[in-house]
Formats: structure tokens, C-alpha cells, sequence
């Protein structure tokens, strides 16, 4: 077959075809092979791994052996190429490269390509489609790949940056990845589910030939693990990956240095005195085991009925003078959790200070929203429901850019100082501010921000595991100071 003389497309031989209906007389191969330019889009045709694009190029090889040994003596030499691979979203751009078919294998002298913002640079030895023997020379030379800057988008995996060294074993039909990788100010999302179905995306466990073999993963600036809208953590660590690109088994401990997690309508930040780890286990893939405290300042309003510490369900309708503590008041929530990712809810357990009932605490943490539904407070439980769910990332934020451990503004029923009755109550806004000057010392400032009411500035200091100190005042009178001693078995 011979076409275009000036773009030649030239193939001699025979090639064994075992899905027709009369069996080949043998399984060998006998190729002559010889394309140039648009010719390379033959490529698209013999296999579904690499797709020819655009370009120039020329391939002369003579291709002998079966399907299973093939051997192939030749070079192939690009310039200028686009190519697309189905082991990674996108194009390779800018491709230049030469390779030398030696027998059952593929040196590659020199490779560079553009891909997503970086740059990749190959060079070594790789077999075709057969694992090279032990004692083999070319077993100290194996294909290695650098990915530089690379932009990675792995759908359901990972989002980020790359660099590092990819070695490339195995085969090239059957490839096994290698080596040291850097990942940075990405995302790697703790999802089985959408891992599962990103090995090619099509849910296919043959879609995708590629296997890891103790790649080794750092985890640099800026590394996220999500579970989105769950929880973001920022880590640091190192992880080995094996098995398939569809089945990964990671194994390594990782420390998580900041993070929030949203429970309800509260957002959770990690304790910065404990020490947070996630811990991936081969048998769990990407749903690492999490060794976790949070905590979280929420407030108790006045006025806000309590439900029963007896029956969840039950209200217990308690008068206003009855229940008074002063405007507001924080309770500082603290959740531990220990065991897999995706099981975060089922593990948590809740304390507080002021210490208040596991059922207390829900009502305090999901209650600003839940709790006032449905029984007149619509108006509290919507506006609750923006400021805690829908801004946390932005007070977060906030807090961030000011240094602050803690910045949030929520809405809260406030006493009507203009009002003879003492009982009438507004809808309005509180502020609070909180800094971490240690592990066991901390500072606030609260406001109501729609009142003339003095702002109320407290400290917070652990003496010990069981003894801890907490004092507010508004230097205006109203001055509080308590000792609690907790004491859990």
C-alpha cells in the first residue's frame, strides 16, 4: 500500500487476524513498514494507547514475531508533533523525539514534549511487550520520565502541580510506574468511589493498563485532601502508591497542619496543640484512617430554648428569666474522631466547654438552624443558616488574611435595651474574633454589632488535661471568671 509519494504511506507483509472466521495458517508477523507525516495517523489504527495528531515524523520499522513476542528493528523520529495519550488527559504539544526499535524493545535516545503548562523529558529503555529478564543490561537503563511544572488533572484523583521522575518497567503494552513524585498546591480527594471510576474513566477495570509499583508521592506547599463539601485538610507527608490506576492501594502517615470540616451548619477548624494525622492503609485505597480534634466557637443565645437532655425530641419550654445567662455567651466545642474518612459522622465524639450534653452540643453546633424551624424562629434559622453554612469559607478566609484563629459574624436574638420590657428580644448581628497565642492560651473579642452594648473580650487558659480557666469582661460591669475541672473515663 503506497500513497501520496510526497507523504508516503508504504506497509508490506502479512499480518495474522485470529477473529476471522478461517484460523491463519501461522501467528507470525511479517511487516514493512514505512510512514512519514500524515502517514502517522496509522498510528491511530494499530493501537488505542497513543493517538497521532498533528505534526512530522517518520517511522521505518520491519516488525516480525507474533502478537505476544513481537520484535521490531527501525526508528521513529518526530518533530514538532501534537500526540494525545490515553494514560493522561490532554495533548502533548511541541513533541521532538527519536527512538530505535531493537529487537523486543524501545530505546528512546531523547524525548522532550510540552504538556499542561510543564514539560516532559524521556529517555531510556523500554520492552515491548514482555518484562526484560533478570541479568538483562538494559535493566540499569529503564525508561525514565522527568515531569517538570507539570499541571496535572486526574478526574475524581487528583488537581495540581507535578514534578519529579516517573520510571517506566514492565512493558510498553504494560506499563508499571515508578519513582519519585512531587505533588503541590493541588487537591487529592479522598473519594473511593470517584477514584474508582477515574481509571479511564469509564468504570472499565481494562480501560487503563497502568500500574504503580512503590511510587513514592511527597506531599509539598499548598497540598489539599478534600471530600468536598465535607472536609479540606492541608498536608504534609510522604505515601507509597501500588496496584492499578483504578484500584490504588497507597500506604503512609500523613500530618495534617490545617484543615476545617463542616458538620451541620458549624464549621469545625483542626486543634492546632493535637497531632492530626490521616493514615492510609492499602486495603482502604483513598479513604485514609483519621486520627483528628476539632473545634469550633459557637453561641448561646438568650432566651433560646434548650431541648431535653432526656428526650432529644422534646422541647422543654423554660421562661426567659429562668434561662437568662446574658446576651451571649461562647461555647467553645471540641469533636474527636478516629477511623476512616468516609466514616467521619459515625466516629465523632463531642465535648464542650462550658460543658454541655451531647445532645446540647448538636442543638448548639446544628441547632442554629434546625432547632428554629418550624416553631416561630424561621426568620433566626434562615439567617443562621447563610452565615454559618453558605460564608464559612469567607470567614475563614478573613480570619486567615488577619492572622486570627478564629473570625466569624452570625446572626443572634439580642436584648432591645430602648424597650421598658426586659424580655423583648431583636434579630441582629454578633461578631467574634479569636486568637490562639498558645496551645493552652487564647484570646477573644465579641460584639453585638447592631447594639450599643459594650463589646465583651475574654481569655481562656489550660492549666492541665482536666483544669481549665475561663474569664470575660465588658469593663462596664458585667465581669465572670470560672474554673472547670473535667475529668472523662
Amino acid at each position: 500500500l503506497a500513497i501520496n509519494p510526497q507523504e508516503p504511506l508504504a506497509i508490506t507483509g502479512s499480518v495474522p487476524l485470529p477473529f476471522l472466521p478461517t484460523i491463519p495458517d501461522s501467528d507470525r508477523i511479517s511487516l514493512d513498514i514505512n510512514v512519514r507525516n500524515e502517514g502517522l495517523a496509522l498510528l491511530n489504527v494499530l493501537t488505542d494507547q497513543v493517538a497521532w495528531i498533528d505534526g512530522t515524523g517518520e517511522v521505518r520499522v520491519k516488525v516480525g514475531g507474533t502478537f505476544k513476542e513481537p520484535v521490531a528493528v527501525g526508528r521513529f523520529q518526530v518533530q514538532n508533533a501534537t500526540i494525545g495519550a490515553k494514560a493522561v488527559p490532554g495533548n502533548l504539544t511541541n513533541v521532538n523525539g527519536t527512538a530505535v526499535f531493537v529487537q523486543d524493545r524501545l530505546r528512546v535516545e531523547n524525548f522532550t514534549a510540552d504538556y499542561s503548562k510543564g514539560q516532559i523529558v524521556a529517555s531510556g529503555v523500554i520492552p515491548l511487550a514482555n518484562r526484560l529478564q533478570p541479568g538483562d543490561l538494559d535493566l540499569e537503563n529503564p525508561l525514565t520520565v522527568a515531569l517538570k511544572d507539570i499541571n496535572l488533572n486526574l478526574k475524581g484523583l487528583y488537581r495540581g502541580g507535578v514534578d519529579g521522575n516517573l520510571v517506566v518497567t514492565g512493558a510498553a503494552l504494560d506499563p508499571i510506574l515508578g519513582g519519585n513524585i512531587r505533588l503541590s498546591n493541588g487537591q487529592v480527594v479522598l473519594n473511593p468511589e470517584a477514584a474508582a471510576a477515574a481509571g479511564g474513566g469509564t468504570g472499565d477495570a481494562n480501560a487503563s493498563p497502568i500500574e504503580f509499583n512503590n511510587l513514592q508521592i511527597s506531599l509539598g506547599n499548598g497540598l489539599l485532601l478534600t471530600n468536598p463539601p465535607i472536609l479540606s485538610f492541608v498536608a504534609q507527608g510522604d505515601v507509597t502508591i501500588n496496584g492499578p490506576l483504578d484500584n490504588l492501594r497507597p500506604s503512609g502517615l500523613i500530618q495534617l497542619r490545617s484543615g476545617q470540616v463542616n458538620l451541620f451548619t458549624t464549621q469545625f477548624n483542626l486543634d492546632r496543640g493535637f497531632a492530626q494525622t490521616a493514615e492510609f492503609i492499602p486495603g482502604l485505597g483513598l479513604d485514609p484512617i483519621l486520627n483528628v480534634r476539632l473545634v469550633a466557637l459557637v453561641t448561646e443565645v438568650r432566651n433560646r430554648r434548650q431541648p431535653s437532655v432526656l428526650t432529644p425530641s422534646e422541647i422543654l419550654d423554660v421562661p426567659a428569666s429562668a434561662t437568662s445567662l446574658g446576651s451571649l455567651q461562647t461555647v467553645r466545642v471540641r469533636a474527636e474522631a478516629r477511623g476512616p474518612a468516609s466514616q467521619l459522622f459515625d466516629n465523632l465524639e463531642l465535648t464542650s466547654s462550658p460543658p454541655r450534653s451531647e445532645t446540647e452540643i448538636v442543638a448548639l453546633i446544628g441547632g442554629s438552624y434546625i432547632d428554629t424551624l418550624g416553631r416561630g424562629d424561621t426568620l433566626l434559622g434562615v439567617a443562621n443558616l447563610a452565615g454559618s453554612a453558605l460564608l464559612s469559607n469567607v470567614f475563614t478566609n478573613i480570619g486567615r488574611a488577619l492572622g486570627l484563629s478564629e473570625f466569624r459574624i452570625f446572626p443572634a436574638y439580642t436584648t432591645d435595651n430602648t424597650r421598658t420590657d426586659d424580655n423583648t428580644t431583636t434579630l441582629g448581628l454578633a461578631g467574634e474574633a479569636a486568637l490562639d497565642i498558645t496551645p493552652a492560651l487564647s484570646v477573644s473579642v465579641l460584639k453585638i454589632l447592631t447594639n450599643g452594648d459594650p463589646a465583651q473580650f475574654g481569655l481562656r487558659y489550660r492549666i492541665n488535661e482536666n483544669l481549665l480557666l475561663r474569664s470575660s469582661t465588658n469593663f462596664s460591669g458585667d465581669n465572670r471568671a470560672s474554673l472547670e475541672y473535667e475529668l472523662r473515663f
